[in-house]
């Protein structure tokens, strides 16, 4: 997934991951479903992502697998298995959906995970998807604290109640919040699942500086890799294992056409 989409995937992370695949409602259905293609080369760094709207959904700027992710909360693109090169390549999409206006308030009732699980009936109608959700075994990495200790520490102001993160291009800031988000940005460093296994469950501030794998070959920051910073910064370590993971499937797709 291209870099510029990564505030976005930060979004996403923030929906209730609990429920990993989150199923459209019953009672609710699009009225307008538009797809169409965009170029890669009009779309500007930072401007990728998924919008909420009062009355649906709106996606610009995005490749098929980043809504796919989106709808199916598996924000770890390792999980989802048979996509073609086209939908998880530089062929980016603008992708709106409305439902009626009668059914507007009713939309609007629905939890955020409820909304995004809507996407799979974009997918099924215009992509012409079917998928299933196995569990299988894959490679994948424990986060653990390392031998030298944790290095985090906790908020130096809590009187807000406010909790904060987000990355972009090697730097990644915590403020206020637990680590229960961090695995996703890093899985999609890494390309694999992380699991969390460090026990710590409280709040913390921190920020962490790396050399994201696609840019270690022209990077000249001096900055290590996101396996190093994690123990020399934080004091965690991401560890090799195998892990029983849930997968999407995908049993067919197609190239939509534009309406």
């Amino acid at each position: 997934m291209p870099s510029r989409l990564l505030p976005a995937v930060i979004c996403a992370v923030l929906l209730d991951v609990a429920g990993m695949q989150a199923q459209p409602s019953d009672q609710l259905k699009w009225e307008v479903i538009s797809v169409k293609p965009m170029s890669a080369n009009s779309c500007n760094d930072g401007e990728g992502g998924v919008r909420f709207l009062p009355n649906g959904l709106s996606a610009a700027c995005v490749p098929a697998v980043f809504v796919v992710q989106f709808a199916y909360h598996l924000m770890d693109p390792t999980r989802i298995l048979g996509l073609p090169k086209w939908a998880t390549g530089q062929q980016m999409y603008a992708i709106e959906a409305r439902v009626s206006s009668e059914d507007a308030a009713a939309f609007a009732k629905l939890k955020r995970d409820q909304k995004a699980g809507m996407m799979q009936d974009v997918f099924a109608e215009r992509f012409g998807m079917r998928a299933h959700m196995e569990i299988r075994e894959m490679p994948a990495y424990a986060l653990v604290i390392a031998k030298s200790g944790s290095k985090l520490r906790e908020p130096s102001d809590t009187t807000t109640g406010i909790s904060q993160f987000g990355g972009d291009g090697g730097k990644v800031k915590w403020a206020n919040s637990p680590l229960t988000d961090l695995p996703f940005l890093l899985a999609k460093e890494t390309g694999r699942p992380v699991v969390d296994k460090t026990g710590l469950s409280g709040k913390y501030d921190f920020t962490l500086e790396y050399t994201p794998a696609n840019h270690a070959a022209t990077d000249e920051s001096g900055r290590p890799s996101i396996y190093t910073a994690l123990e020399e910064q934080l004091g965690l370590k991401l560890i090799s294992m195998k892990q029983p993971v849930n997968v999407l499937v995908v049993d067919s797709i197609e190239q939509p056409t534009e309406n």
